[in-house]
């Protein structure tokens, strides 16, 4: 081992001393359509006093977690991963305006949705900064640990596809922000083609919301939305373009 002495800091996950890790808090295989040809990530920003030109080969990262934890996290992200490409087999129906899925795993795909808002809530990156959890970090911290995703109400959250011209609409990662569903607090990410919308509320959730979270049976929907007719993403495009930083 090397006798240059290590910085070691706490693992926000098991809370161990430890060499933290490079974590990425919206995890790596999202951020693929979003790469140039050099596999560079051009980062815009609508805010008029950033920068235009940061370029990044990977996501955003932080030290975060240990490397033990960054594995427990990567089991997770693994079958994301394949059930968002198409890797792993599930059967969906068309249900009007919405896609009901059967042959979800509960757990990992739960825990899966758990972790990036736990992560987000306690990142000290910028970009996270609209994500308050209060005591509902910890909370969600040993849900985490123990590998329990908790009841499908609890930290449930809401997703619906985005499409663009007749196509998945997977070029975008916005910075999440704070918003109501039926008077409770939630968050809401864009990533993977998919509006997130995490539930985060200590209050029973009325039924017709519960039925539209991922159930125990494995049984999933989401509702398509057209990115043009949204409105917090006319505005973000609209901006973007005045400003000269439309993405290409």
């Amino acid at each position: 081992m090397s006798s240059e002495n290590k910085i070691l800091k706490q693992c926000r996950f098991c809370l161990e001393f430890g060499e933290l890790q490079k974590s990425h808090i919206i995890p790596e295989f999202l951020y693929k359509s979003l790469y140039n040809e050099k596999h560079r990530l051009h980062v815009l920003s609508v805010s008029p006093d950033q920068e235009n030109n940061l370029r990044e080969q990977k996501g955003l990262r932080e030290r975060l977690l240990c490397k033990a934890c960054e594995q427990k996290f990567s089991v997770w992200e693994r079958y994301a991963c394949l059930l968002l490409e198409g890797g792993t087999p599930v059967t969906y129906r068309t249900e009007g305006s919405g896609i009901h899925l059967t042959g979800l795993n509960y757990v990992q795909f739960k825990l899966f949705q758990l972790s990036i808002l736990w992560r987000a809530g306690v990142s000290s990156l910028q970009f996270f900064e609209n994500i308050q959890l209060g005591v509902h970090a910890e909370r969600l911290r040993k849900l985490l640990i123990s590998g329990d995703p908790g009841p499908p109400n609890q930290y449930g959250c809401l997703m619906f596809g985005l499409r663009l011209k007749n196509s998945a609409f997977t070029q975008l990662i916005t910075q999440p922000g704070k918003i109501k569903v039926d008077g409770n607090i939630a968050y809401r990410f864009i990533f993977g083609g998919f509006l997130w919308v995490f539930v985060v509320t200590s209050h029973q959730l009325p039924q017709m919301w519960a039925k539209l979270f991922l159930q125990l049976s494995g049984d999933g929907f989401f509702l398509v939305r057209d990115a043009a007719e949204m409105r917090h993403l006319q505005n973000f495009t609209r901006r973007l373009k005045e400003m000269g930083r439309e993405p290409r």
